[in-house]
């Protein structure tokens, strides 16, 4: 096996110097090569025959050939345009999934063409060069130094050998002209002479006559194509895509010239006879018509031109082939080696021995046919891997796309080429044969030696055992049997049969082509296919299988960084449809399924990356919500712990203090119930980026529904602490634009201080809650800062709560009643209001546990206790006296209320239409619907609704307009001193006319004087309730009342009104 591609250094690119031009001149070489081919096919030498006149139309028939495969090789050679070394050399890629051997096979054959060429045409040259100018020096020094200049020009770079073959060239090609045109237009050309045409046949008969037109073409095979010289340069031409169509289009056409327009001129001038001799004597009358008598001096110098080309175009051109091929691992490694000229000087020097070696050994005709032969195998195989290319690469970039029909032409041409060399190589003889086997097979023999050389830089055995090795053996062996038996054959033939002798020879040579087809292509093929299967596999393997087990591990350490496979997966190129194929087909199907895998668990990953980022998202928003506020992004009462025990810390070791303030929104509650729960919450986000501003980087926090904490720390405490409660207070002053509505609200703010008024979380919130509790009870807007009074305050008020809790179940409760009168006197009922007996505190004031009933739930219980004892009681009564009874907002908000009422009614016997229901307007405001679905089942009992302290709301009007209630009671604020107040007087008037036009009866609460009495007489007021009539008090104070003896309250004897109890106080705000 070869080092990986990884492994090898890489070749440093070829510098770009030749233009067209330049590599046209080069291929000169090549496209005159009929000149010394011409007295072989006109008379043979020695015992082979040449084919006498009938050589101008073969060398016709070659040339079309050539020109049919040119547009093949053009679009090959440009699909590496950075390569040299002509066709040959860029077949690699195409056999590599057929055999890498068949690459150096092809390369070393075209070599092998070329090494003949540049002896022979350095003999003809030094021929010339003896006869007329060194007679004394033999032939064969004098073409030994010529191939020994060349090979210096060569080793001087491919500029030098630029400027010695542009002149040589010209120089040629206008001799050609002159020899052609001259004789053409001069009418020195016998033209029924020149298209006279006669075969010589080795041996009688048709297959004769074929066996000598065969053996001309495959002499002329090994010139005709030789044009393609022009390839040989791509990668040291500039723009190649341009240039070298254009170069192989002049070579195309110069190769017209040597191999149809000369042959035919020739013949009609100088007969077929002179032909068969040597050119540069005979030559003179082409060149007399224009020269006259320079003509014989112009002959021999166009001969010595031509066949300068001829030595010179081998050293450059077939030269780098072996050293492409060898930089491509195929050929042994010293071929690759090149001078600072980029010149392989070891690849030409080997050229320029070999063809010394030739010339040495007398240059004999079969070593040329021979060498033909090997020429032959190295055109035809392009052909066939630009066809193999454009069969299995189609999507490949290519500069030049031969024309539609021209990669089949190409094909067409490699087969008659090969079908020359069956039917005429015979003609050359048993040493012919077997000479040219052995140079084909020693591209086979080169591609071992490299192999070699690769395993033991791996320090690997240098003969593996395997497979191909296996195969081409046997093939090599079939092929030493194939020619022991030729030999058996041919000998065991009487001379008489010299048909059948030569019908078994070319059986013999097309066993030997098949041998080099079957024994290179089907090992390369197999072992190919396996070792693509095998590297597959261990790159599968060592590579992506690896990374996946890794992947999956790390995948489960939860290293999702790590849980990545790198997919290095390379397809293996199936080539055939035989079970080859079909493994290779099978191990495909097995990477995709990896390969699917692989990608799989990447978009696993990145699934669970982007879960997992999101769980951390959601984890920090978690955490985030689990220390801040969600509707003002403010910390809350955890975060607040956590700063608080920090702050205690620090204060504790540094001796400091610092203020906890409580701050409360005032009223609040009823801004809320007004504008809507959305306009509440946008009010407190409002509230809290106002007091983010005003505490100027103190830490707040929002604890409650209103309550905000603030931490002032550093400092005087107190004074700080009062510094910032003004900022706070500024702050919030003003109207806040709240959806189009314009809310005023302002704060309480109480403080408490480390460590004066305490040294713990706890004792510090309690201060400064009893502190804002005092701020709020001492009329709100206010800063107080807490003293221990506040704290016994606090206490007392929370034992309040805690026994208020037990009230209805210990009977401590009890009802007061106060009455309520038409305008003339004439009692119509009275009005249940709930009183609590402490056991230790005596009578509490309502205003003191009807707020603490309402925020801890109990008003719940205490309302439904209420209605019951005053239904009852108002049931046992003679008279049908009206019972009214408060119900507070929390009564809609907890339990079937409609549902209790009724039952209380079933369970009493009391009348519906004597009950009568008061609430307020915030009943309506918190949430309306549901309160007035609540108000209509009561409705429908048969119950009455009273609006009670109507005036005093946000929206009383609206009120009115949701609900049809029975009665209006005008609140005691606008009645006490209606007499002389003007405002209450229009207020309490602006009422009584409403309720008027809504044909709803006016109650006014709060009557004390006979001068408000006389105002609500004469402004229409029906009913009236206040101390005026009586005081709330046991019911057994109004018992002729609730007898209906009493009937009507005679308001000249009352004197004055009692001083306790002044103010009613309902169950409910």
């Amino acid at each position: 096996m070869s080092l990986p591609a990884s492994d090898r250094v890489q070749p440093t690119p070829h510098p770009r110097t030749l233009g067209w031009i330049g590599t046209t001149a080069l291929a000169m070489g090549g496209s005159n090569q009929s000149l010394f081919l011409m007295a072989a096919l006109f008379a043979g030498q020695g015992s082979i025959p040449g084919q006498g006149s009938a050589a101008v139309p073969l060398l016709i028939v070659g040339l079309i050939v050539s020109w049919a495969a040119a547009p093949a090789w053009t679009e090959l050679v440009l699909m590496w345009p950075n390569r040299v070394g002509g066709i040959s050399a860029a077949c690699a890629e195409a056999f590599k999934p057929y055999s890498p051997v068949l690459s150096a096979l092809t390369g070393s054959c075209y070599w092998w063409g070329w090494v003949p060429t540049c002896g022979l045409t350095a003999v003809l040259s030094a021929a010339a060069i003896q006869q007329w100018y060194l007679p004394g020096l033999p032939v064969e020094l004098v073409a030994c130094a010529l191939v020994a200049f060349f090979t210096v020009v060569n080793l001087c770079g491919i500029k030098w050998v630029v400027r010695l073959a542009v002149p040589v060239a010209t120089a040629s090609a206008g001799l050609a002209l002159i020899s052609s045109i001259g004789s053409v237009f001069s009418g020195s050309v016998d033209w029924r002479q020149a298209t006279d045409f006669s075969l010589n046949s080795p041996f009688e008969g048709l297959f004769g006559d074929v066996t000598s037109i065969m053996a001309g073409l495959y002499l002329i095979g090994f010139a005709a194509p030789a044009f393609e010289a022009a390839a040989c340069h791509v990668g040291e031409t500039i723009d190649p895509d341009r240039n070298l169509p254009r170069a192989m289009f002049a070579s195309g056409a110069m190769a017209g010239m040597y191999f149809f327009v000369l042959p035919v001129v020739w013949l009609g001038v100088v007969g077929p006879g002179p032909l068969g001799m040597q050119l540069a004597l005979v030559l003179g009358p082409t060149f007399a018509p224009l020269l006259g008598g320079l003509g014989k001096s112009a002959a021999i110098w166009f001969m010595m031109m031509n066949m300068f080309h001829g030595t010179l175009q081998p050293l450059a051109g077939a030269a780098r082939t072996l050293s492409q091929l060898s930089e491509d691992g195929l050929l042994p490694r010293f071929l690759a080696k090149r001078t600072s000229t980029d010149c392989p000087w070891a690849a030409t020097l080997l050229t320029g021995g070999s063809a010394t070696l030739f010339i040495l050994s007398g240059y004999p005709l079969w070593f040329i046919a021979a060498a033909n032969f090997t020429y032959l195998i190295s055109i035809c195989m392009p052909n066939v891997a630009a066809w193999l290319l454009r069969r299995d690469q189609p999507e490949a970039e290519r500069p030049y796309r031969a024309p539609r029909g021209t990669i089949m032409l190409g094909v067409a041409s490699a087969g008659f080429w090969l079908l020359t060399a069956v039917l005429g190589f015979q003609q050359f003889g048993l040493p012919t044969v077997l000479c040219g086997l052995a140079l084909a097979y020693s591209g086979a023999a080169l591609y071992a030696w490299r192999m070699m050389e690769d395993r033991r830089l791996q320090g690997l055995p240098l003969i593996p055992q395997t497979l191909h090795l296996k195969l081409t053996g046997a093939m090599l062996f079939v092929l030493v049997l194939d020619g022991a038996g030729y030999l058996l054959a041919v000998e065991s033939v009487p001379h008489a049969q010299s048909t059948l002798a030569t019908v078994l020879e070319d059986i013999f040579v097309v066993v030997a082509l098949l041998t080099i087809s079957v024994g290179l292509v089907l090992p390369g093929m197999i072992t190919h296919s396996a070792e693509q299967v095998s590297e597959a596999a261990r790159r599968l393997a060592s590579g992506t299988l690896t990374d996946f087990s890794h992947a999956m591990a790390a995948l489960g350490r939860g290293d999702l960084d790590a849980a990545h496979a790198s997919v290095d997966i390379a397809p293996v190129r199936i080539t055939s449809r035989d079970e080859l194929g079909e493994m290779g087909h099978s191990f495909n199907i097995l990477q995709d399924k990896v390969q699917d895998a692989a990608y799989g668990l990447d978009r696993a990953r990145e699934s669970l990356r982007a879960a997992r980022t999101e769980l951390m998202a959601r984890h920090h928003e978690i955490a985030h919500l689990a220390h801040h506020d969600a509707l003002t992004d403010l910390p809350n009462r955890t975060a607040l712990s956590l700063r608080f025990e920090s702050a205690i810390e620090r204060a504790a070791a540094d001796g400091g203090s610092f203020a906890v303030l409580s701050v409360d929104l005032d009223h609040f509650k009823e801004a809320n119930d007004v504008f809507g729960h959305a306009a509440g919450d946008e009010l407190l986000c409002a509230i809290a980026d106002r007091l983010k501003l005003a505490t100027d980087g103190s830490f707040i926090a929002r604890v409650g529904g209103d309550e905000f904490i603030i931490l002032s720390e550093g400092g005087d405490s107190e004074l700080k602490a009062k510094e910032l409660a003004d900022r706070v207070f500024k702050a919030v002053s003003g109207d806040i634009s709240v959806r189009g509505q314009q809310i005023s609200i302002s704060v309480s703010v109480g403080a408490a201080l480390y460590p004066r008024d305490g040294s713990d979380v706890a004792s510090l919130m309690a201060n400064s809650d009893a502190a804002l509790y005092r701020a709020k009870a001492d009329g709100r807007r206010m800063l107080q800062v807490f003293d221990p009074e506040m704290d016994r305050q606090t206490r007392e008020r929370y034992a309040l709560q805690h026994d208020l809790r037990t009230a209805v179940a210990h009977q401590e409760l009890l009802l007061h009643y106060q009455p309520q009168a038409r305008i003339d006197g004439t009692i119509c009922g009275f009005e249940a209001l709930a009183r609590w007996r402490h056991p230790k505190r005596g009578l509490v004031s309502p205003a003191t546990f009807i707020p603490l009933a309402e925020q801890d739930g109990s008003i719940v219980e205490i309302g439904e206790w209420t209605l019951r004892e005053a239904c009852r009681e108002a049931a046992s009564w003679p008279s049908p006296l009206q019972i009214a009874v408060n119900l507070s907002p929390v009564q809609f908000r907890f339990g079937d209320l409609a549902s209790l009422v009724h039952s209380i009614l079933f369970d009493t016997g009391l009348a519906p239409g004597r009950l009568e229901l008061e609430i307020t307007e915030g009943v309506l405001i918190r949430d309306a619907q549901t309160a007035l679905t609540i108000l209509r089942r009561l409705k429908s009992l048969g119950v009455k609704i009273a609006m009670d302290d109507f005036g005093t709301g946000y929206a009383s009007l609206a009120s009115l307009q949701s609900f049809p209630f029975d009665k209006i009671k005008i609140d005691r604020s606008f009645v006490s001193g209606v007499a002389g107040n003007g405002q209450s007087a229009a207020i309490v008037r602006s009422i009584l006319t409403l309720g008027a036009a809504l044909g709803m009866p006016v109650i006014a609460e709060g009557v004390e004087t006979e001068e408000e009495l006389d105002f609500l007489r004469a402004e229409g007021c029906a009913e009236i309730q206040g101390y005026l009539l009586g005081k709330p008090q046991m019911i057994e104070i109004y018992a002729e009342q609730i007898s209906g003896r009493g009937g009507r309250f005679d308001y000249r004897e009352i004197k004055s009104p009692a001083l306790l109890g002044r103010g009613k106080i309902k169950v409910g705000l």
